[in-house]
């Protein structure tokens, strides 16, 4: 059977909150910013609207531009001081500012970002580079690094190099603006970081070497965005008849978990638009909004698979003489099951370990995934997390088989 899977959640790794569109305000108790983080039992809700739409809006830009740390206030770290391991702020402080006719971050020295990355993601940069002609620097660069190679991506060649720089800015006073699309390396089958890097061209940093970056063509923070090519709703009580769509995507209701597949995209921001049925409806929550890539396995889990009810959130009561009370907040029972798969040589074990199992770090990241049509009788997707071990038999004449234990999130099942 061929199955797709995707691990982690891009609205989930985005660092802005996701933001309810005018009028469809946030209600107080169940926050819009619990739209997509991983736990559909603690969903979000909308405010009651009596044309009965509802809108939200998730930025997937990963790139942040304010932060709480005594020592990045502006959401960009020193990277000298990062590998020195040296805490508190340089010398000359990045901040943000109206620059050379945009509001840009202004940099003294290298200033970084690190991005959490799985096997196959692909990424697009977007940024403005300024070198100000009044400036000790002779220019203005940015790069992207993958931490677990060290080599960096290559603007003018597209491809990972040991020395790759994405873009340079050396003409003064003008805006140079870069839209670079970065593929995975394919080399790497697990999970890293990558370090978006920006500095000024100097042999030396001092509060003359300054330079500015900005959003590509326009004013505000530079861009990292993810490629997706999948979205879903993991536990909702959107009724039947309710037309859903995400970016330009529809969305069919069905049960509680849905999902749509289209051509991989670059977008930053998501909208998900609930139109509700004519008549007296509750307001719509949502578990969990997913926004990911699917990656069809190269063996699927083998027949057969065996089903197991169970309540994870029920809580055991000592009643008077000696009777025990089961109490539960669960509407559905989460389903737990044992996927096996038999393959011959290494190429799916490999799959399972390193880019399921190491991906979603044994279970600490949620996993979706999308079976066959015929699985368990209806078209569905599971979402929870998988165990913390794979058990496994050495190769026996080629042959190796192997099982994960995987567990539903509770209200994720049909």
């Amino acid at each position: 059977m061929s199955w797709s899977f995707s691990v982690g959640n891009f609205a989930q790794r985005a660092k802005r909150s996701t933001l309810a569109v005018s009028p469809a305000v946030a209600d107080t108790l169940l926050p819009l910013s619990r739209l997509a983080n991983g736990y559909p039992s603690d969903p979000a809700s909308f405010d009651w609207r009596s044309d009965g739409a509802y809108q939200a809006d998730v930025d997937l830009n990963v790139l942040i531009e304010s932060s709480d740390r005594s020592d990045a206030p502006t959401g960009w770290r020193d990277l000298l001081l990062a590998l020195a391991d040296t805490p508190g702020l340089p010398a000359n402080v990045p901040d943000w500012g109206t620059y050379g006719a945009r509001t840009a971050l202004r940099l003294y020295s290298p200033v970084m970002q690190e991005v959490d990355v799985l096997p196959g993601e692909a990424w697009t940069l977007d940024c403005g580079l300024y070198s100000p002609s009044g400036a000790a620097s002779t220019g203005i660069r940015v790069r992207v690094v993958d931490t677990w190679s060290g080599k960096g991506w290559d603007g003018s060649t597209n491809a990972w190099t040991s020395a790759g720089v994405v873009a340079e800015q050396t003409s003064d006073d003008a805006w140079s603006d870069i839209t670079e699309p970065i593929t995975a390396d394919t080399d790497r089958t697990c999970r890293s970081i990558y370090r978006v890097i920006v500095e000024p061209i100097a042999s030396s940093y001092d509060a003359t070497t300054y330079v500015y970056v900005s959003a590509n063509g326009g004013s505000g923070s530079p861009t990292f965005i993810p490629r997706a090519s999948m979205v879903a709703l993991v536990g909702h009580d959107i009724p039947l008849g309710a037309t859903v769509s995400v970016g330009t995507h529809a969305v069919t209701v069905a049960a509680l978990s849905c999902y749509a597949t289209f051509s991989a995209e670059y977008r930053q921001t998501w909208r998900l638009d609930i139109a509700m049925p004519a008549g007296n409806h509750p307001r719509p929550k949502v578990g969990e909004l997913w926004i990911g890539n699917t990656t069809t396995m190269v063996q699927g889990p083998l027949g057969g698979i065996r089903l197991l009810d169970g309540d994870p959130a029920q809580l055991r009561l000592e009643a008077q003489q000696g009777r025990q009370e089961v109490l539960s907040d669960q509407k559905n029972p989460s389903q737990r099951m044992a996927l096996k798969v038999k393959t011959s040589g290494d190429a799916a074990y490999e799959e399972w370990r390193n880019i399921v199992a190491r991906a979603s770090r044994f279970g600490v990241d949620p996993i979706l995934l999308l079976p066959p049509d015929a699985f368990d009788g209806a078209t569905r997707i599971l979402h929870g997390r998988i165990g913390p071990t794979i058990g496994y038999t050495l190769p026996n004449a080629g042959w190796r088989t192997f099982s994960v234990e995987f567990s539903e999130s509770p209200f994720a099942g049909e």
